[in-house]
């Protein structure tokens, strides 16, 4: 479910993201029926399947050492962002030889290859 600012539809300005409703009389916080719901209690995921992206538990990979933790099958890493292009791309050789999957890929690996040629 996607929840959404009172009267995004209607003004361009506004933006969609939501913001909790603070007016007095605004109905959506009095929970009138027949306006947008607010996130609760209720919402939220199940423990199981919480934290996790595509079913797997996400780990931050920082250098070569850390790949060796991650087990294929219930592991996503996430190359964190101090990393930089050249172990980037040795760390995403690493996990591509092991069959590891790798969230954050790609663009900082294609921009030195370009700058490279």
């Amino acid at each position: 479910m996607r929840f959404t600012k009172r009267d995004s539809s209607k003004l361009k300005r506004l933006g969609s993201s939501w913001r909790k409703p603070r007016g007095k009389k605004n109905r959506t916080r009095l929970g009138h029926k027949g306006h947008a719901p607010i996130p609760s209690k209720g919402f939220r995921s199940s423990s199981s399947s919480r934290f996790k992206i595509d079913g797997l538990q996400p780990v931050l990979v920082r250098s070569m050492m850390d790949i060796a933790g991650i087990e294929k099958d219930k592991n996503i890493a996430i190359i964190a962002s101090s990393v930089g292009s050249l172990k980037r791309k040795w760390i995403l050789d690493e996990c591509n030889k092991k069959g590891i999957r790798v969230l954050n890929y790609g663009k900082r690996i294609e921009d030195t290859e370009k700058t490279s040629k």
